[in-house]
């Protein structure tokens, strides 16, 4: 039994190192490709290995949007394990480990699920569970996405198969269970644990009406609610981050059916590139990345050869394609859903369901193959499959420079020249060529704050108030403009000066600032220009301007002030209001108000003195209790002697 076991590692091992080749040890100027890696989460890892360096826990992160929360953000995941690998490794180096990793995982985790679907000994079983873990791993889904960065989607997803598999054995067990439903929320992007969710019950009442019992479906419920215990110490802060964010806007369903399969679309299943590769896709909106769930074309007939033989299986691809295909399907399953399920109000882009049917069909594709009893054919089509999806699977390997090699270095020096607390404003959208010189977040790695940023969840009070400013209202801005702040004219001059933006980054062809005496254009380049406000108000001040406000220390969880009035007065910031933020005077704390529903205000009483504001999240501590005593109850409940 080892000696399997080690072979099947090796054997994936070997198969991700053909895949990821040189990307696993690029040089120090060089990195794996993967969009949202250069643009995002690269910067996230970097804010929080700058700050723990100094020992700060960085529970609030000041450079975006205005100051937002940084661990409860569902981007950062620190609580999940394979994650502490970016604090230990270069960025460059972790990023390509990261990513084989849980590639090499959702092999191995598909393999074991296959070995227990299949339930019978021998080479030929082994093998079509191996060769399922090959299919899952090397499919479009993982590969596309590797292209696209989404490092929190394919670690998700790829602890599917193992979910499904504690959940599914003969002679469960609620604890295995429950740990492992836990790392895969804990792994980030919850929307895969959902996925899971969906497949296990799907297992759940396949296996209870065999059974004629509901016993598989109530043992399912109570280790998912044990799960969600476990993960509390990240469920529980990112569900109060949600429930402020733009995500709760009511959204007509065109928009969570957006991006939907069309019947063309199915063509990927033979052919990945029938529309182009990412770069020149031409099909379906919205790209070629959500419409990825390729399996090879030998993998496909394999699974069509197991077709009868798992029901399971065949409902969850079916379900998955249904889903995909939103409003172009006969019947709009999608729709049904979003009215009567909640947690699909939230879904968008129909077609990550994808997961499902790259999950069903190389769980077919591993039946298919036990199925053939010829052993040179077996072999033969083994290599077939295996060579094809790793030739596929490189086409998503790239190496590109670090995101600070793109990046203007004098534009950088010129936003840092005055060291008071001020923002800048990257008055462009994330998809123009101005982003180069200065990525939306790259900000937290240089010290810059910014009034913006990329990031789908954006404190909703914040973008209601940017968006007002912009002439519309929140819900309407954001059908447009979901990732970012919506863009502000010159006609914005008082919430720009508000806001304590003092430079403005905005692309050369659409500039609606020149000419404007309240901006200095301070830099210009081929394809952005950059204005001084010179009318800009401080990051505090006195409403009545009767007295004086120093900035003694500013830290992400900490700002200490001193101030010096003629009278008493209201402190106004433009500091953003949120849950776990608490203020002191002379040491004697005090309520923290709200100025335009969004920042924090505080009445001051005449005189000089010390006020600090200070960031205690004290969700975390509850969700933090709650996943540590969940966590002892289930050891003690395994440890506990069993009856005589």
């Amino acid at each position: 039994m080892r000696t399997k076991i080690m072979y099947t590692i090796l054997g994936y091992v070997v198969l991700v190192g053909l895949v990821f080749g040189k990307a696993l040890f690029p040089d120090a100027t060089h990195m794996v490709f993967g969009d949202d890696i250069h643009r995002q989460y690269y910067f996230y890892r970097e804010f929080f290995n700058t700050w723990i360096s100094q020992g700060i826990f960085p529970w609030w992160n000041p450079y975006l949007f205005g100051g937002e929360p940084f661990i409860a953000n569902p981007v950062v995941n620190i609580w999940y394990p394979p994650n502490w690998l970016f604090s230990f490794l270069p960025l460059n180096v972790a990023y390509s480990w990261h990513i084989a990793f849980h590639i090499f995982w959702a092999m191995l985790g598909m393999r074991i699920f296959m070995i227990w679907v299949i339930r019978e000994r021998g080479e030929m079983w082994e093998i079509g569970g191996w060769i399922s873990g090959v299919i899952f791993g090397l499919s479009g889904f993982f590969m596309a996405r590797t292209f696209a960065g989404h490092v929190d989607v394919i670690a998700a997803a790829s602890w599917m198969p193992w979910t499904v598999w504690a959940f599914s054995r003969e002679k469960k067990n609620i604890v295995i269970a429950s740990v492992v439903f836990a790392l895969q929320l804990l792994s980030g992007y919850q929307t895969m644990a959902f996925f899971t969710v969906i497949a296990v019950l799907i297992v759940a009442v396949f296996e209870s009406v065999k059974q004629r019992s509901a016993r598989p479906l109530v043992l399912v419920f109570i280790a998912l609610f044990i799960g969600v215990c476990l993960a509390a110490i990240q469920i529980l802060p990112a569900a109060e981050f949600f429930g402020q964010s733009i995500r709760t806007f009511e959204f007509p369903y065109v928009w969570h059916s957006y991006g939907s399969l069309e019947w063309r679309s199915l063509l990927q299943f033979l052919h990945p590139f029938a529309f182009g590769n990412p770069y020149t896709y031409i099909g379906p909106p919205p790209n070629f990345i959500e419409h990825s769930a390729f399996v090879g074309i030998g993998g496909l007939a394999l699974a069509v050869l197991g077709l009868r033989k798992s029901l399971v299986f065949v409902f969850i691809v079916v379900f998955g394609i249904w889903v995909s295909l939103g409003p172009n399907a006969p019947v709009d399953l999608q729709k049904l859903l979003y009215q009567f399920i909640p947690m699909y109000q939230y879904l968008r882009i129909p077609p990550r369901h994808l997961i499902l049917v790259v999950f069903g069909l190389a769980g077919l594709a591993g039946i298919g193959f036990s199925m053939i009893k010829i052993i040179w054919l077996q072999r033969l089509i083994g290599v077939i499959v295996i060579v094809e999806l790793i030739f596929f699977a490189r086409n998503f390997i790239e190496m590109k420079p670090i995101p600070a090699a793109r990046h203007d270095r004098e534009l950088i020096a010129l936003l840092k020249q005055d060291t008071k607390p001020h923002r800048v404003l990257q008055n462009f959208g994330v998809w123009v060529t101005p982003r180069d010189a200065l990525d939306f977040d790259s900000v937290m790695a240089y010290g810059i704050q910014s009034a913006t940023g990329y990031d789908p969840s954006i404190l909703r009070s914040y973008y209601e108030f940017i968006a007002l400013a912009s002439g519309k209202s929140g819900k309407e801005a954001v059908l447009d403009v979901d990732v970012q702040v919506p863009y502000l004219t010159s006609n914005s001059a008082t919430e720009i000066d508000f806001l304590n933006i003092k430079y403005i980054i905005v692309p050369a062809a659409y500039d609606s600032f020149i000419g404007n005496s309240r901006y200095r254009l301070v830099r210009e380049q081929p394809t952005y220009r950059v204005y001084e406000n010179t009318t800009v108000k401080p990051r505090f001040y006195f409403f009545t301007d009767c007295g004086k406000v120093t900035i003694t220390n500013y830290l992400p969880n900490k700002i200490e002030l001193t101030t010096d009035s003629t009278c008493n007065d209201t402190l106004i910031s433009s500091e953003v209001w949120y849950p776990g933020w608490i203020a002191t005077i002379d040491g004697k704390k005090v309520s923290i108000d709200k100025t335009k529903d969004t920042f924090r205000t505080l009445f001051v009483p005449k005189g000089f003195h010390t006020i600090i504001y200070e960031y205690q999240p004290t969700i975390f501590y509850f969700g933090g209790g709650i996943s540590i005593s969940t966590m002892l109850l289930l050891i003690i409940f395994c440890l506990r002697k069993p009856r005589a």
